[in-house]
């Protein structure tokens, strides 16, 4: 019983952390961005677009949905969106259809971003993907592409109010699934944790790449730096509970 509450708990922890810490993150990102030059901000939030549409088409085709609208970049400040309907006799079905959608990005780009890093980058195992924290790579070669590939993947994985209304049902379901499951796998094996160090990696990389567009915000505007810095974290803290 302790470990399937710890699981569900767990679930629900990464999912909270997923849905509001990632927007605060990638508001943050955006805000600084802005801060500094309004077009570099338009032109990596437009870069990062459609990996994340992408990846709710890729599981909405995957769990049999019908696409009804697809539109992979922004316009003007309409963001990108896929527009699917999720059909089975199975009402419960649905919601988890739906919830495998909405938080496609993460399930997605994350693995992928690990994936392409390590194998084709960093040439390295998954388990020392933490080397891209090491500053002194940021200008290498290896840092510049790393960079790109964050920009494209990642910096844009963090869900919209859309995305949330998708997760609902789906959450209490698999939340109830999850503790069936866990209760009934830990009678009868000792339960090991995923390996959550190279998802913590990117979190501290995005984290990293924040302190470092900061840092060049305050030397742009460093007679205002910490009224600018103060307004940006405000608008991300409003943005990440905005229903919109």
């Amino acid at each position: 019983m302790e470990t399937a509450i710890k699981s569900v708990g767990i679930f629900l922890l990464i999912y909270f952390s997923y849905y509001y810490v990632l927007r605060f993150i990638q508001s943050v990102f955006q805000g600084a961005l802005s801060s500094i030059n309004a077009g570099v901000a338009k032109f990596i939030y437009a870069l990062s677009t459609p990996a994340h549409e992408l990846a709710h088409l890729l599981v909405a085709i995957l769990c049999l949905a019908k696409i009804e609208q697809v539109q992979l970049l922004p316009k003007g400040n309409r963001p990108g969106f896929i527009r699917s309907r999720v059909g089975s006799s199975m009402p419960f079905l649905i919601s988890i259809k739906e919830f495998l959608i909405a938080i496609a990005p993460v399930i997605i780009n994350i693995p992928l971003f690990i994936f392409i890093e390590s194998k084709f980058v960093l040439k390295d195992k998954v388990a020392d993907i933490s080397r891209i924290l090491d500053p002194r790579i940021i200008l290498s070669k290896e840092g510049i592409i790393t960079i790109f590939l964050f920009l494209l993947l990642i910096s844009g994985i963090a869900p919209s109010h859309e995305d949330f209304k998708g997760m609902i049902k789906g959450l209490i379901i698999l939340s109830a699934i999850i503790f069936g499951l866990s209760f009934l796998t830990s009678m009868f094996l000792d339960m090991k944790w995923m390996n959550a160090k190279p998802i913590l990696t990117v979190l501290l990389y995005y984290i990293e790449l924040i302190i470092f567009v900061l840092i060049i915000n305050a030397i742009i505007h460093y007679r205002n730096c910490f009224k600018i810095t103060w307004i940006i974290l405000i608008s991300a803290i409003k943005h990440a509970f905005r229903k919109s």
